[in-house]
């Protein structure tokens, strides 16, 4: 008796505990997986906004109070202070945040030049 118990339950341990067992553990490595992904993102997407936001606002205090104080911050200007702007966050975005913004976004540039014009809003309603 106790020998066909214990077969029944090494049965039912090989073809419900095990398998189980194997699905959680692909399931449990997913969601890690997702997460870090996600942390990544995250972390790589705040890096980005930050360099802009603060690209933003320094060419907006050196170059753009300046010009509009003296009346002069025309069409030209901005275009001048939306590449200044746009030079600042080149030079400050690591490689890895560029290969993700370009994988995620499309156009380095566009995305850029997107964030800087939603930066400047953000700055003139604060």
């Amino acid at each position: 008796m106790n020998q066909i118990l214990i077969n029944i339950l090494a049965a039912v341990v090989t073809a419900i505990v095990l398998p189980l067992i194997s699905y959680i553990g692909v399931r449990f490595s997913t969601y890690l997986n997702n997460k870090i992904k996600d942390e990544t993102a995250k972390r790589l997407l705040n890096e980005a906004t930050q360099i802009v936001l603060n690209a933003t606002r320094v060419v907006f205090q050196t170059y753009v109070e300046a010009l509009k104080a003296e009346g002069k911050f025309d069409k030209d200007a901005q275009l001048i202070a939306l590449n200044k702007a746009k030079t600042i966050v080149l030079a400050e975005l690591k490689e890895d945040t560029r290969t993700f913004i370009e994988k995620n976004y499309g156009d380095l540039s566009s995305w850029i030049t997107n964030q800087i014009e939603a930066s400047i809003n953000i700055l003139k309603n604060a």
